[in-house]
């Protein structure tokens, strides 16, 4: 009995992070997610005494301080700290415990597999044009995004092992994804693992050459200029809030959201607290936005403000410049999976974790922390394993 139970909680937790396509909405979303969690919660501590890692009890500790004294100050309700950290709480809580069961040679094969399954499930419903968002594949999931970052640390995986064939039949899936974050995570495959200090100290030695180049195309070239000036107007609506007719939906939510973490960081250096960003967004700065017509027609003009349309700017906007020092030092500290090939799933989470602060700034999505606490035990076995061969 005891042996199935552990079976059933390494296939249903890991199959839980595929699960976002499987919800019905009757007042508030119910999610397939909720039922597995709750369910395998119990059956966990059937299992085990639930643990809680004091890293994470620090972090959380910290948020809950820092969000009471600015919450406090600022005057945000402390119902939007409360239920960014109880989720939080929950789902860090159960994944952590959930992996510490076992080795992570035994959690990788099943998430691989599923992973697998999910771009093959993709391709069929793709080519039977079924849950296509705009054409473009999304599997089994919501937004092909959603899709696309759940399975990238998997394709970077099988790249890595050379097992080439099930990289590209993940690969294919992201090209048709066609998703901005599915690129970007293409290209950063082949570009983190080959940065060197050498090539970044090269890199940032052409600088001055590439400013000369480009200066000078800017002022000999016309079409260049104008293309130049169009980005900087664009870009200069982060300050002004004032937005072109012509905007469209995506650029809106990336630029307003950037406007309101622009003017929370000036007004609150040290930030208003974890959850804050859509009570700032709709009852401070909002007033400061001027969306396009078509926008506030279809009542858009909020849109992401939830999460802030990415990871990096919801914790700017909500943790302000300490917020910026956690992320430069969790990246710092989490990059050194490339220091080993035997760290190859590792190295992919982290692409993962860059794409998070890309886009979508939501605390707590499925697979966010299965991939933290996978992350973590395979760093920590691989460091015990060289800890272990050198004495």
């Amino acid at each position: 009995m005891r042996i199935s139970i552990k079976k059933y909680l390494l296939y249903s937790s890991i199959f839980a992070i595929f699960t976002e396509l499987f919800y019905f909405k009757l007042g508030i979303d119910w999610k397939l997610l909720y039922l597995i969690i709750i369910t395998n919660f119990v059956l966990l501590i059937r299992l085990k005494k639930l643990q809680f890692n004091k890293y994470f009890f620090l972090i959380l500790a910290g948020l809950f301080i820092h969000a009471v004294i600015a919450n406090t100050i600022i005057g945000v309700p402390y119902k939007y700290m409360l239920a960014q950290l109880i989720g939080i709480t929950i789902l860090g809580t159960y994944y952590y415990n959930f992996i510490s069961l076992y080795k992570t040679s035994e959690l990788i094969p099943v998430y691989l597999k599923m992973c697998l399954y999910a771009a093959i499930l993709g391709y069929i419903m793709y080519f039977l044009r079924i849950n296509l968002n705009d054409g473009r594949l999304q599997s089994i999931f919501t937004e092909p995004a959603h899709y696309v970052v759940v399975v990238l640390p998997a394709c970077y995986y099988y790249l890595k092992q050379k097992q080439y064939w099930l990289f590209l039949i993940i690969f294919g899936t992201l090209i048709l994804s066609n998703s901005s974050i599915g690129y970007i995570g293409c290209a950063l495959m082949f570009v983190i693992p080959n940065l060197s200090v050498k090539r970044v100290v090269s890199l940032l030695a052409a600088v001055p050459l590439v400013i000369g180049i480009l200066y000078y195309i800017y002022q000999e070239y016309p079409f260049f200029k104008m293309r130049v000036e169009e980005t900087y107007e664009s870009l200069n609506v982060i300050n002004t809030g004032k937005f072109d007719d012509q905007t469209n939906l995506s650029s809106y939510a990336l630029i307003s959201n950037l406007n309101v973490a622009r003017h929370n960081l000036e007004d609150h250096p040290l930030g208003s607290g974890i959850g804050s960003h859509v009570y700032m967004h709709n009852n401070v700065y909002y007033s400061g936005i001027r969306p396009p017509e078509y926008i506030r027609i279809q009542k858009k003009h909020l849109i992401n403000s939830a999460d802030a349309n990415s990871l990096f700017t919801r914790m700017i906007s909500e943790m302000g410049l300490l917020g910026l020092a956690l992320i430069i030092f969790l990246l710092v500290k989490a990059s050194k999976v490339y220091s080993s090939k035997e760290m190859a799933l590792a190295q992919g989470i982290f692409i993962y974790f860059l794409l998070k602060l890309f886009r979508e700034g939501h605390y707590f999505p499925p697979e966010f922390y299965f991939f933290i606490w996978l992350f973590y035990f395979i760093y920590q076995e691989n460091k015990n394993q060289v800890k272990a061969e050198a004495a």
